[in-house]
């Protein structure tokens, strides 16, 4: 059931998504007539427009930098009360998050991963919503002041929501194949992760830790996360290589 509605809610969220590309190829439309098609390759640079200046008012020297600014003034004037704060906030947030999720793991199950999953796909990433912002921004400027630099900064905008769109729905269509199997899945995962922490601590982190528990921890805690990463890397590419090669034959 969980499986069901993170499916219909993203390809929901598609849509609304797909509604708002319909309205940025509107507004893009009439400056492609108007000033031809721009560069977006990244060869060349467009500096001297107003969405350019936009992005650097409001993405980067954005809010956040002046409180990145105060903290640091902080650390400086005080810097015995700021290291004690420091040092007692970096050790009680990861408690209290691992607490949260526990509880939250025996209250709801794992219906906590589809929850984090459904936050994610509503919520969407950060590079969609500054190109929504600049969109919205765009729309309420006079057309004919707009400049070839301002409609390379749409197109990025488009491009943004449009990869986003095929994201949800590779997400809502994966969710709902796997719907009927949505009860066994999760612990099949738990258990295929419980699998390979145990023969890493056994066959790996046991023996290194006899000559060297710092190289012993590097290993557990650094390499095994770089080699599952690597490990889904690579099937990727083959995949990939594998559908390329499928295509050539049929072409």
């Amino acid at each position: 059931m969980g499986l069901i509605l993170l499916g219909a809610l993203s390809l929901l969220v598609a849509y609304y998504w797909y509604r708002q590309s319909v309205s940025v190829n509107e507004f893009i439309i009439p400056l492609v007539n108007r000033l031809g098609e721009p560069d977006t390759s990244g060869k060349k640079q467009y500096t001297n427009c107003e969405s350019h200046r936009w992005i650097m008012k409001n993405v980067v020297y954005g809010d956040y930098l002046k409180a990145s600014e105060g903290f640091r003034n902080f650390m400086m004037n005080r810097t015995m009360t700021g290291t004690l704060i420091l040092g007692v906030a970096l050790g009680l947030i990861p408690v209290i998050l691992v607490y949260i999720l526990f509880q939250s793991y025996q209250l709801i199950g794992t219906s906590l991963v589809l929850l984090i999953l459904s936050v994610f796909v509503i919520r969407g990433p950060g590079e969609l919503e500054v190109s929504n912002q600049l969109f919205e921004w765009q729309v309420e400027q006079n057309c004919e002041t707009l400049t070839i630099g301002d409609l390379a900064y749409a197109r990025i905008s488009q491009r943004s929501i449009q990869k986003w769109i095929k994201k949800l729905m590779i997400i809502g269509i994966i969710s709902l194949c796997l719907a009927p199997w949505g009860e066994e899945i999760f612990p099949v995962l738990a258990y295929t992760f419980t699998l390979f922490i145990g023969f890493a601590y056994t066959y790996l982190f046991v023996p290194i830790s006899t000559v060297s528990m710092p190289v012993a921890l590097m290993v557990f805690f650094v390499l095994g996360p770089v080699i599952l990463i690597g490990g889904a890397y690579t099937l990727k590419h083959l995949f990939l290589k594998t559908r390329k090669k499928e295509e050539g034959l049929k072409l």
